[in-house]
């Protein structure tokens, strides 16, 4: 039975079923004998921390509007910070929303441990309530993305290509620090500070993390994912979209017509999706696929450039192609492909014949699939062999600190 110090596992942005895998993982790195609860925006993916006897509550959401994602000119792209104040840190109202939630939650649950998974309000009314005594410890998480080193004077650029500033730092920071005023919590000196924690836990690989040259040293730990027992050694071109993706007419044509054993994990695609790539040969997955299973399988992994995807497929040393649909999957799909492992398909709207050109040239590429094992030989030498323990051994002494809370 549970007992001893409650842990809030939160995450109020994003929609996509990273978020939730990374936080399964640290509920099965903290154990069956330590109370948990976890928050997310939508309980689409919820029944995967649900299996973890972890409850689920859903949080007021941080996100693009539909307005935004139908036309991506509305929300920009620079930095962050300009991403942070289009999904609603721009807005006084969500941020007093979102603010109050939190700092109720965690005092109604008498949360002593918080780890906070593209969290930035959660992070601050955690911090504010540490400030008045709150005994709490406080982690952020997540990819390098997602959890930046809180201590940046500011956002810098996350591509090399130019983007457009809709949202001014320093605008989105006044709003944050004005809601914060009325709730008694002392300014943020910088946005980044959001994600100040007593420990960050950017869980990637240094090729994949955008602030690699500002980050402290200790902040990068393994990233959340499994590793495949052995190298990639099949045949299948394996596709894997969270989202509805595959319900785009030009990316299930060619999944339909590509002339190679293909097999696909699409959660939320819908049924007549799912009906149309059976009816074409396609073996469709009803769960996810373990990273061993993928890589006995597999000659070629397609998505859309998410982070844990990139990284179990770089594990395994699986060749990939990428069609990343929003600003954080550009970045990382970028970063692989810089690293020689991937194709990127960047096109807003790509054809059907492009994207089969794209996945049967990568298939056949020889020297795609040595630099693909190559790139995993390394990463599997620096990477633990149990992921879980290494992960646990990390959070151990939080947990410790937080039973002595109790006895302090």
């Amino acid at each position: 039975m549970a007992s001893g110090p409650k842990v809030l596992l939160a995450n109020e942005m994003g929609g996509g079923r990273g978020h939730v895998s990374g936080l399964r993982q640290m509920a099965r790195a903290l154990g069956p004998g330590v109370a948990r609860l976890a928050t997310l925006p939508s309980l689409h993916f919820a029944p995967e921390l649900e299996a973890e006897g972890v409850p689920v509550l859903r949080a007021p959401p941080l996100w693009l509007t539909a307005a935004m994602r139908a036309d991506k000119q509305l929300y920009g792209n620079t930095t962050f910070a300009c991403y942070l104040a289009a999904c609603g840190l721009a807005d006084p109202h969500l941020v007093r929303r979102g603010l109050m939630f939190w700092r109720d939650l965690i005092v109604a649950e008498d949360v002593s441990v918080l780890i906070a998974d593209y969290a930035p309000l959660a992070l601050r009314a955690a911090r504010g309530l540490q400030e008045e005594g709150w005994q709490i410890r406080i982690l952020s998480s997540g990819t390098g993305f997602g959890a930046p080193p809180p201590d940046l004077p500011e956002f810098p650029p996350l591509v090399p290509d130019p983007g457009r500033l809709v949202h001014p730092e320093r605008d989105t920071l006044a709003v944050v620090n004005a809601v914060s005023a009325e709730l008694g919590l002392e300014p943020l000196p910088a946005l980044p500070a959001l994600f100040r924690a007593d420990r960050v836990l950017a869980a990637t690989f240094d090729f994949l993390d955008p602030y690699a040259a500002q980050r402290p040293a200790g902040q990068l730990v393994p990233p959340l994912v499994d590793r495949a027992e052995d190298l990639a050694a099949g045949d299948e071109v394996f596709f894997y979209f969270s989202r509805t993706e595959a319900d785009q007419p030009a990316l299930c044509e060619s999944i339909c017509a590509l002339p190679l054993p293909r097999r696909a994990f699409l959660p939320r695609a819908s049924d007549a999706t799912r009906a149309r790539l059976a009816a074409a040969g396609v073996t469709v997955e009803s769960g996810p696929v373990s990273a061993t299973a993928l890589a006995a399988r597999s000659r070629l992994v397609v998505h859309s450039a998410p982070h844990g995807t990139l990284c179990m497929a770089a594990l395994a040393g699986l060749p990939q192609v990428g069609l990343p649909s929003h600003r954080e999957q550009v970045m990382h799909g970028r970063s692989a492909a810089a690293a020689g492992v991937v194709r990127l398909i960047e096109a807003e709207t790509p054809a059907t014949p492009d994207i089969l050109t794209a996945i049967i040239t990568a298939y056949e590429d020889a020297a795609l699939r040595r630099r693909a094992r190559d790139l995993a030989a390394a990463l599997r030498a620096g990477f633990p062999a149990d992921p879980l323990a290494d992960l646990a051994a990390r959070l151990t002494p939080e947990i410790e600190i937080a039973r002595g809370f109790e006895t302090g």
